[in-house]
């Protein structure tokens, strides 16, 4: 599938969500103004909340499906062959509660590698503060371990999820889809190059553990959503993220590192 119609999709369903989302506040809103007392709180609380979330939404869907319009229908090849010589058999990727607009990588000691960065507008902003901030759109910069600017990552909005991974140029590389496992039950993530699943997660998403695996099979990492390291708990216990278990330490694809960090937004932002 072309990059135009993936985005396309992607602002259809974003502008239907946040249509949703903005009826939706408006009912909670005119039931205050309705002085129905016994939903005021109700009201109240998700009123604004939904209204603000489903504008965000109509807003970005409707960029969105202006934007397929000037997209190139093709799938660039990821000119990137840097690699991370090596890297500590057990790290973990997450953001803070203070700052949910960034994730990092980071060693047990608490040293940082790569990183994202988000500019958030207000109304991300203010969903953010309601919780309601993993449904929105994002739009992050991601750093390599020297600081410099490697990938652009787009998150799409709405109850669905898909991301992208584009050169600093413009030029889309690699889109991310999952599916259930119609056996076994289990979620399996992709990382999608081209016409080749490059990278692939699979797991319980109930427990929060996946394998992460390269085209041909192998695992690269196992990463557990959520749980804390044991000798660094202090430093990790109120970072949201992963704890990832390294089976392949040397080289690791910056490829790998932005599907991670995917991951990371899709199931914590």
């Amino acid at each position: 599938m072309n990059v135009q119609t993936l985005i396309r999709h992607d602002g259809r369903r974003q502008l239907i969500t946040g249509g949703v989302l903005f009826a939706g506040g408006l009912f909670f809103l005119l039931s205050i103004v309705a002085w129905q007392y016994q939903s005021f709180p109700l009201s109240l609380l998700y009123g604004p909340v939904l209204t603000i979330s489903g504008f965000a939404l109509l807003k970005t869907g409707f960029r969105d499906y202006e934007k397929a319009k000037q997209t190139d229908n093709g799938f660039t090849e990821d000119p990137i062959t840097e690699a991370v010589e090596k890297l500590p058999a057990r790290m973990y990727m997450g953001h803070s509660t203070k700052n949910v607009f960034q994730a990092t990588l980071y060693d047990m000691d608490g040293k940082e590698y790569n990183h994202i960065n988000e500019k958030p507008n207000l109304l991300h902003k203010l969903t953010f503060l309601a919780h309601y901030g993993s449904i929105l759109s994002a739009d992050y910069i991601m750093y390599n371990q020297h600081g410099d600017a490697v990938y652009n990552i787009e998150k799409k909005g709405g109850f669905s999820w898909r991301g992208y991974v584009q050169l600093p140029n413009g030029h889309y590389v690699a889109y991310t889809k999952d599916a259930k496992h119609k056996t076994t039950g289990r979620r399996i993530f992709r990382y999608v190059e081209k016409d080749y699943c490059r990278w692939s997660a699979e797991g319980d998403p109930y427990i929060g553990h996946y394998q992460v695996k390269d085209h041909e099979g192998d695992v690269w990492a196992i990463i557990k959503q959520n749980a804390i390291p044991v000798e660094a708990a202090h430093r990790f216990e109120r970072i949201n993220g992963y704890l990832i278990e390294w089976k392949k330490r040397d080289k690791i694809p910056q490829s790998l590192l932005a599907f991670l960090f995917l991951l990371q937004s899709r199931q914590n932002l």
